[in-house]
């Protein structure tokens, strides 16, 4: 089957952490997980609760390979239950995201691209 993916994903585990974007959850201590697969323009990631498609989620990505976080916001695209049904993966498209200035994407696209060829 051809993947019909904009971007090229790479499958490393990064840790990450998410928010709820919305004033009571935002408020709460971040949800740690791990990254599945990973690309420019969006992230597969498990959660231990499912996260409805439409959810906004405030987004940190620490990598060994990037000398700081990276920041995200991103929308839900859809969420499954996993084979062993003891947690969910989630996957987001990247609305936006940096390191305090717009390169990031960029960055992450080129690390990707020398990963996939």
């Amino acid at each position: 089957m051809q993947d019909r993916r904009k971007f090229p994903r790479i499958d490393e585990t990064w840790e990450l952490e998410y928010r709820t974007i919305s004033a009571e959850e935002f408020k709460k201590n971040p949800i740690s997980s791990l990254t599945v697969n990973i690309s420019s323009g969006g992230i597969c990631f498990n959660a231990e609760k499912e996260i409805a498609k439409g959810t906004m989620l405030a987004i940190e990505v620490k990598s060994p390979i990037f000398p700081s976080s990276i920041i995200a916001l991103a929308e839900t695209i859809w969420c499954r239950e996993t084979e062993t049904k003891d947690n969910f993966e989630v996957g987001v498209s990247l609305w936006w995201s940096g390191w305090k200035d717009n390169g990031v994407q960029q960055i992450m696209e080129d690390y990707i691209s020398s990963k996939t060829h």
